[in-house]
């Protein structure tokens, strides 16, 4: 009897790393969300958020743009990692870097619809020179993503609509094809 309980418990000894590779449900979770918006076309950045104290776990999900618009640069914080002398944007955000549109109620209304929809734990949506990137820690499962995906693919398409079409940029000086012989 006592060997029988020596072999059982050396084999769940030997065993025991085995449950260590599965994933966590959080981990099932994220990777199903993140499988569906990389399939969607939007990008997944895992590098720190730009703020300095963002907490760790902050992941952001990018939409680009368009190469041929010259899209509006914001940076929308959510009040709770925003200093109160920023100005408020909208209920719970404030502009750390306002947008050129923040006065166009198209804009506006857009904006208040996807804050309204963001997940408690959306830190920042900041629209660059990159896209449109929504930093969160990745609270929700796939299907309760749909209504703030639904409003940010709507301020998306809005940012790009108001959008100037950018003029084609001329090569930097000696980057020029150059002829042969020449």
């Amino acid at each position: 009897m006592t060997t029988a309980l020596i072999i059982i418990f050396v084999v769940l000894a030997m065993l025991s790393p085995l449950t260590w590779l599965r994933p966590s449900k959080r981990e099932t979770r994220t990777s199903l969300v993140r499988k569906a918006v990389i399939a969607d076309g939007m990008r997944v950045d895992l590098k720190a958020a730009p703020l300095s104290d963002a907490p760790k776990g902050i992941v952001g999900y990018r939409r680009p743009w368009p190469t041929e618009r010259d899209v509006t640069p914001f940076i929308l914080v959510h009040d709770e990692w925003a200093s109160d002398a920023l100005r408020e944007a909208v209920s719970g955000y404030r502009w750390r870097e306002e947008s050129r549109l923040a006065e166009d109620p198209d804009f506006a209304a857009a904006l208040e619809h996807l804050t309204r929809a963001l997940p408690e734990d959306a830190l920042m949506l900041e629209s660059s020179l990159s896209g449109l990137t929504l930093w969160w820690g990745e609270s929700l499962a796939l299907e309760d993503c749909v209504a703030w995906r639904r409003e940010f693919e709507a301020l998306h398409a809005l940012l790009i609509a108001k959008a100037p079409i950018a003029h084609r940029r001329r090569p930097l000086v000696g980057t020029e094809p150059r002829m042969p012989g020449g």
